[in-house]
């Protein structure tokens, strides 16, 4: 499993450089944004950043104190809720959309500029928490260029089936699920590795003072 995951990764290299450079132009883009003061923008996305933080109290809000009281069924639940949500995530607005091509645009691309703009506002207490949760925040994003990827790959299959080395459409399609299914199994475990990062991360934050919704470096 591990040599076939390896091979996929190393015949896709070129998708990966491609739309990671992308996205890291997209989130430059968006520090820009916040840097430059650009208020209409920032403001725009703050409004986006209110009705997300209400969806996640929403969810969450009832675990923050058993999760700072370090109960361990909470923590255990909450870990797999954020692995239920980002893995969802990754597959509806990483790869189906992706499958599409233009659309990337809009998802990854666009994400990564309101990531910058956030990324702009933060604080922290310390460098430690402050890499801390860029490490955390990594892990999750990283998952969003390997999700686009696999998107990205059923559809060129699809458009150019001599790329998985053959000539039917449907043999072509087939290969890229496979790579699909090798890739997935990246994502699953990084996502279930960071889940729990993510929950000890914001009991952390809750110890400290901190209400972790919005979640911020300590």
């Amino acid at each position: 499993m591990l040599s076939n995951i390896c091979s996929t990764i190393s015949r896709l290299k070129w998708l990966f450089v491609i739309i990671t450079v992308l996205y890291l132009l997209s989130i430059t883009a968006g520090l820009i944004t916040r840097f430059a003061g650009d208020g209409v923008f920032v403001s725009f996305v703050e409004k986006m950043d209110e009705g997300s933080n209400e969806q996640v109290e929403k969810i969450f809000g009832r675990f923050r104190q058993s999760v700072r009281d370090g109960d361990l069924k909470s923590i255990v639940l909450c870990s797999l809720i954020v692995f239920g949500v980002n893995t969802l995530g990754n597959i509806t607005s990483g790869t189906l959309p992706s499958i599409f091509i233009l659309p990337i645009g809009v998802t990854l691309l666009f994400g990564g500029w309101v990531q910058g703009i956030s990324l702009g506002s933060i604080q922290a207490s310390s460098f430690s928490s402050l890499f801390l949760f860029l490490l955390m925040g990594c892990l999750e994003w990283s998952t969003y260029v390997i999700s686009s990827v696999v998107g990205v790959n059923i559809g060129l299959s699809v458009l150019i089936p001599k790329r998985q080395g053959v000539v039917s459409r449907w043999k072509a399609v087939k290969l890229a699920w496979r790579d699909a299914g090798r890739l997935y199994v990246v994502i699953v475990f990084i996502l279930a590795f960071q889940a729990v990062f993510e929950v000890l991360y914001v009991r952390k934050v809750l110890l400290m003072g901190g209400s972790a919704i919005p979640l911020m470096p300590y």
